[in-house]
């Protein structure tokens, strides 16, 4: 019985570790051709326009899907009357399901600017039924518009956002466009540093595969959707808390293209609380594995070259992958236990994974910068330190979406909380029960990595050690910053 466990354990070990090298090697292959593509700057998608007459311009719905957004609104409503646009084409609708002050505050901006003659709407629904999803269906169905521009409650689009994304839909067969985010608070803390890295790094993927003409996962936020392309797939779907990937996937087996123009950025505010990250990275983490495994068999029905197929494995699953991360994590101490490794086998796969990790974490240092467009030039030290720390935020992050993935095993699709906005101004509100148990999972992790190490240096096993006290780094940074964020409340 023991043996048959020793052999187990080994199995999922290299089996994680094998999936891992050919993730790792085909994002390389992207990240190359994201290299190629940033030298062109990708300007033959986007068209030198200025003012136009109005029938040069189609019809647009400016969509604003809001929730108790009572730090944001009112700039997000200011940025959407900024647009430049032939008024003639151009609404505003702003999608409230708010049950607090967000509702008095939204609804007094719409009446200023209804009164200076702007064609804005504040649209409010019974009951919220599919939640953000069934909040946008909503919303089409009372818009005029050809193309629908969405932007969530914490984004401000630049003024000239529509005048150079509308221009790209003279291709009829382009059903929607992604943009590209900053994010304003980026350098507020590591937490924020390091999402905002990650988002950075996915953005110079994402050129890539646009480039490349591979399947993408796109952001549901400062983005344009044909209005032909999403009543064709039916609207959003509320049976996920991805609502935006999920229709971008069913977009993509439609055969319907999409582009993406890193060049015209939104701005945007990242979770700047403990709390706050790891309740949206457990839905992330749901709807994503939900979805992977909701579109897997038409993606595979698709026809396609085996290298396209590669990465659409790759990008679909890569949130799987990331949770088996987590797997390997609870397999250290078993394997402690149950091997000698003195054999070849572990230890080659512990090499071949920390070699994997670190090329990894190489390349996703250098697509965060570029995709960041960081200026700065830290020293060597400082580079590798922070590179140490943005690899050991990803085992809380593995938990996260474990997590994600199991309560989505179970049929936990639609369990939405949304993420607080406005750099810290919605502290006060009690975070969702999630977060109390997404917590004591660190903390378990915590102890369960400290343990391992204890027991793989009673048995003179240091090959998974490096493993075991990255987790504990992660993982203590998490912790620390829930306590922080305590006695903040207290």
């Amino acid at each position: 019985m023991l043996a048959f466990l020793s052999w187990f354990a080994q199995a999922i070990f290299l089996v994680v570790v094998l999936c891992f090298a050919l993730y790792v090697l085909l994002e390389l292959r992207v990240l190359l051709i994201s290299r190629r593509a940033e030298r062109r700057k990708l300007a033959e998608l986007v068209q030198p326009v200025g003012e136009a007459d109005d029938a040069d311009w189609p019809p647009v719905s400016v969509l604003l899907p809001i929730c108790n957004e009572s730090a944001v609104v009112e700039r997000l409503i200011d940025a959407a009357c900024r647009l430049r646009y032939p008024a003639k084409a151009l609404e505003i609708l702003v999608l409230d399901d708010s049950s607090d002050e967000t509702s008095g505050l939204a609804q007094a901006k719409v009446d200023h600017y209804a009164a200076q003659g702007v064609s804005i709407r504040l649209i409010r629904r019974q009951m919220r039924k599919g939640y953000k999803a069934g909040n946008l269906v909503n919303g089409i169905q009372q818009a005029a518009g050809e193309f629908f521009a969405i932007f969530d409650a914490d984004f401000v689009p630049p003024e000239d956002f529509l005048l150079k994304t509308i221009p790209c839909f003279k291709d009829p067969r382009l059903g929607f466009l992604q943009t590209g985010i900053g994010y304003e608070n980026r350098d507020q803390s590591f937490l924020t540093r390091f999402q905002a890295m990650e988002m950075g790094h996915q953005q110079y993927v994402t050129v890539g595969l646009s480039e490349d003409g591979d399947m993408a996962s796109l952001s549901g936020s400062s983005c344009v959707w044909r209005r032909a392309c999403v009543e064709a797939l039916g609207g959003w779907n509320a049976s996920t808390v991805t609502e935006d990937v999920d229709l971008g996937y069913r977009a993509q087996f439609g055969d319907w293209k999409y582009a993406y123009l890193r060049d015209v950025v939104s701005m945007s505010v990242l979770p700047d609380t403990a709390s706050a990250f790891r309740v949206q990275r457990e839905r992330w983490g749901r709807g994503l594995i939900h979805s992977a495994f909701k579109h897997v068999r038409q993606m595979l029905a698709q026809r396609m070259p085996l290298m396209k197929r590669a990465h659409a494995l790759a990008m679909m699953f890569s949130s799987l992958l990331l949770a088996a991360v987590y797997v390997v994590l609870l397999l250290t101490l078993p394997l402690n236990f149950l091997v000698d490794f003195e054999g070849p086998w572990v230890q080659w796969g512990a090499l071949v994974f920390y070699a994997l990790v670190a090329l990894w974490a190489l390349d996703n240092t250098f697509g965060a910068r570029k995709g960041l467009r960081l200026e700065d030039r830290p020293s060597i030290l400082h580079t590798l330190w922070e590179t140490y720390l943005y690899v050991a935020m990803f085992l809380p992050m593995a938990w996260h979406y474990f997590a994600g993935g199991i309560r989505a095993l179970f049929g936990v699709y639609g369990d939405f909380h949304r993420t607080p906005k406005g750099q810290g101004k919605e502290r006060g509100d009690a975070p969702p029960p999630i977060n109390r148990w997404l917590l004591l999972g660190e903390a378990f992790s915590l102890g369960y990595s400290l343990l391992a190490i204890v027991v793989a240096v009673a048995k003179a096993n240091y090959v998974l050690i490096p493993i075991n006290l990255t987790a504990c780094v992660g993982f203590g940074m998490m912790l620390y910053w829930s306590w922080q964020e305590s006695r903040q409340h207290g």
